[in-house]
């Protein structure tokens, strides 16, 4: 029998894909591209449970929004 390597994502990165999906999903773009990336690379980088970061990444696509 083969081995097969597999690499199980953390409970977190699960969480994180989850609510990334979910927030890509919304009808109505309350959240564009920039935003959504902006916070994966929060998430990615262990800062997304910094709120001013994440406020500031949110805050941008307000400002930005006609």
């Amino acid at each position: 029998m083969t081995e097969e390597a597999t690499i199980q994502k953390s409970l977190i990165e699960q969480i994180f894909d989850e609510m990334f999906a979910s927030i890509e999903g919304r009808e109505g773009g309350e959240y564009d591209a920039e935003t959504i990336q902006k916070l994966k690379q929060l998430a990615s980088s262990g800062d997304l449970k910094r709120a001013p970061q994440v406020t500031e990444a949110i805050r941008t696509a307000l400002r930005e929004t006609p």
